[in-house]
């Protein structure tokens, strides 16, 4: 899956470090700086790179660094299991297969940022660069891994000394219903999405997907209640009568603008049913937040050999708009 060079689409979520179910009672709990040692400490192992996916895919994080109030860490994927590239001249009207081998696969990094600062519940701001295969849930399952096999914390019971290890939680950053989100500042606009599958090739879901329907609805107004939940209805049952689509790749954005003046783009979860219950369900759940960081000087690229600093910086300035927000 080839990626953009001028942006990427930032996830926003918060990570919590804690003990596991199991550990002994009044135990010292396990915290962020317990996940980057682990992660420091594996970067030089060969057992820090995890692989899953019946052995198709590898996952590692190198390098991390220091960043004042903020840890960077790329995060990085190995896929064996993708299709070859093709490329398209457009001067000479020819195609050309990269050549790939048997023994190689699609590598692509993501630049994760972690607040050091806890909120008042314990969780860390982390913002996630969005490429294949590094997602929430993979990241999680990543952290849980290097905690599980780093060297366990010890406490005494009863004069007895017990084992117990950390592990990690990842959610959405939800701040708002979207309800309250729509009419608490101004809709910029609405994009529906559509996407093709092709018959080979694998990313998160296990396609390669082209885009092939793509509308963007143009409001910049504030509305009340009802505005809300007309504009959604009319977005959803846009979508859905997409036949030339796959039914699970239909996304409907809003891009919000706050009173500050702080652009938010939400994707709306799109659920079955009757559409007006849909509707008034998709008004009522919080939503996960994605940021859009753009305007580098040079392209990105689909993976990196270092953090890069130009992407520390915007996410940095991500971290604080939110923070302020």
């Amino acid at each position: 899956m080839a990626l953009p060079t001028n942006y990427r689409w930032i996830s926003v979520g918060k990570i919590k470090i804690l003990n596991r179910n199991l550990s002994p009672e009044g135990a010292p709990p396990y915290e962020l700086m317990d996940l980057i040692n682990a992660l420091r400490g594996s970067q030089e192992q060969s057992e820090g790179k995890r692989e899953y996916q019946r052995q198709t895919r590898l996952m590692w994080c190198h390098p991390i660094s220091d960043q004042d109030q903020y840890y960077c860490v790329l995060a990085q994927v190995g896929d064996r299991d993708v299709s070859d590239t093709a490329w398209y001249d457009f001067e000479t009207d020819k195609t050309r297969d990269s050549g790939k081998r048997d023994t190689e696969g699609a590598h692509y990094c993501a630049h994760v940022l972690i607040r050091k600062r806890p909120d008042a519940s314990g969780r860390h701001l982390l913002l996630l660069e969005k490429v294949p295969g590094i997602n929430f849930s993979s990241l999680k399952a990543h952290f849980n891994w290097i905690l599980n096999r780093a060297t366990p914390k010890t406490f005494d019971v009863n004069e007895e000394e017990k084992t117990y290890r950390g592990k990690s939680e990842i959610d959405g950053f939800q701040s708002k219903t979207l309800q309250q989100a729509m009419t608490s500042g101004t809709i910029l606009d609405l994009q529906l999405i559509g996407h093709e599958a092709q018959e080979q090739g694998q990313d998160e879901d296990d396609l390669i997907r082209e885009t092939s329907r793509q509308i963007k609805w143009d409001v910049r107004r504030q509305v009340d209640a009802e505005g809300a939940r007309r504009l959604l209805r009319l977005g959803f049952d846009k979508v859905r009568g997409w036949t030339d689509v796959e039914a699970n790749s239909k996304e409907l954005l809003v891009r919000l603008q706050s009173d500050e003046g702080q652009v938010k783009t939400v994707e709306v979860t799109m659920g079955d049913g009757n559409l007006e219950e849909v509707t008034q369900e998709a008004l009522e759940n919080a939503f996960m937040l994605n940021e859009k960081v753009s305007d580098f000087e040079l392209p990105l690229t689909q993976n990196y050999k270092n953090i890069r600093d130009d992407m520390v910086t915007k996410l940095v300035e991500k971290a604080i708009e939110l923070e302020e927000a």
